[in-house]
């Protein structure tokens, strides 16, 4: 890396540090509840819609349209995981 590349990479990832230190308490308490309940309202009316995705390894999905989790997870083998 040159020196500009490092010094960015250095403020960078101490903002990066420093947002994620003053969320931790917001996402524990507000955001990761939040979306656990819209994600768990979303599979009771069936997810839908959204982008098919696949990792090159045989696994493939779907992104949902109104929730965002992986549904319709389907392994190189026959496997199937439920979101």
């Amino acid at each position: 890396m040159t020196d500009f590349s490092e010094r960015r990479s250095e403020i960078d990832r101490a903002r990066q540090k420093k947002m994620s230190e003053l969320m931790a308490e917001y996402d524990k308490n507000v955001y990761y509840p939040a979306k656990i309940a819209l994600i768990e309202d979303c599979n009771k009316i069936g997810h839908y819609g959204g982008k098919y995705q696949d990792n090159g390894f045989g696994w493939s999905w779907y992104y949902c349209s109104g929730c965002g989790v992986r549904y319709n997870i389907n392994g190189p083998n026959g496997e199937t995981k439920h979101a």
